[in-house]
């Protein structure tokens, strides 16, 4: 199975009517259609890449099936887009798409840079919902998409470590005749029965417990009380 196959029947399988999905790297908009298909008119999509080609063509392509009314399509930085999406949606994504390395049929000079992805790769995680699903494809067979891939990686192992569940794929070796590309599959922690997120970011070395004077006026109310009641049954 192709990997783009893969991204597809994973967001088959999570994504429902109403929800809100992102295609950080639109390209020629095949993720974001089916995205758009998936939420139906009441949920809401979202298609951002920093050339103006990728967009048209992912407009052209949403016209043709008649999802256009449910996307918003953005010209610029993804990185800069996401952070910028914190404000209004922080925590209402449940499933984000990237696709690292150039425009297919574009100029292939314009590649994704590794700084900005991993900018954008952290503006995600706050922007995925608990359970959200984060699917990264880099593509390695260019110069550069190597180094991006190795920088990726090292950022899915560290979020593995903080508790997010990691899946790593690779087509079959006779489908590719250069470097393979490879799929992460990231899936973000449920939230605790509480509603509290049991995500901790790996980048927090330690907890501060703030606890309120109220906590501790009230036990010096108990104690007094305590000493009152002893003092009266001698």
């Amino acid at each position: 199975m192709r990997l783009t196959q893969k991204v597809h029947q994973h967001l088959e399988t999570i994504v429902e009517a109403g929800e809100t999905c992102i295609d950080a790297t639109a390209g020629n908009g095949h993720d974001t259609l089916l995205m758009a298909q998936l939420v139906g008119p009441n949920g809401r999509v979202i298609a951002i890449d920093i050339q103006a080609q990728a967009i048209d063509a992912t407009e052209r392509r949403l016209a043709k099936a008649n999802q256009l009314a449910v996307c918003e399509l953005i010209l610029g930085d993804h990185s800069e887009e996401l952070e910028r999406l914190q404000a209004t949606i922080e925590g209402t994504v449940r499933a984000l798409t990237f696709n690292l390395g150039y425009l297919p049929g574009g100029d292939k000079h314009l590649i994704s840079i590794p700084e900005k992805t991993i900018q954008a790769l952290e503006a995600s995680t706050r922007l995925l919902c608990s359970g959200g699903t984060l699917f990264v494809t880099a593509y390695r067979g260019h110069p550069g998409g190597e180094l991006e891939a190795k920088q990726v990686e090292q950022w899915m192992d560290r979020f593995q470590r903080a508790g997010w569940d990691i899946e790593t794929h690779k087509p079959a070796t006779q489908e590719i005749k250069s470097m393979p590309p490879i799929l992460w599959i990231a899936k973000k922690p449920e939230a605790d029965r509480t509603g509290l997120s049991s995500f901790t970011s790996p980048s927090t070395t330690k907890c501060n417990v703030l606890v309120s004077p109220f906590v501790f006026l009230w036990a010096m109310v108990l104690d007094m009380r305590f000493l009152d009641c002893s003092s009266l049954s001698g």
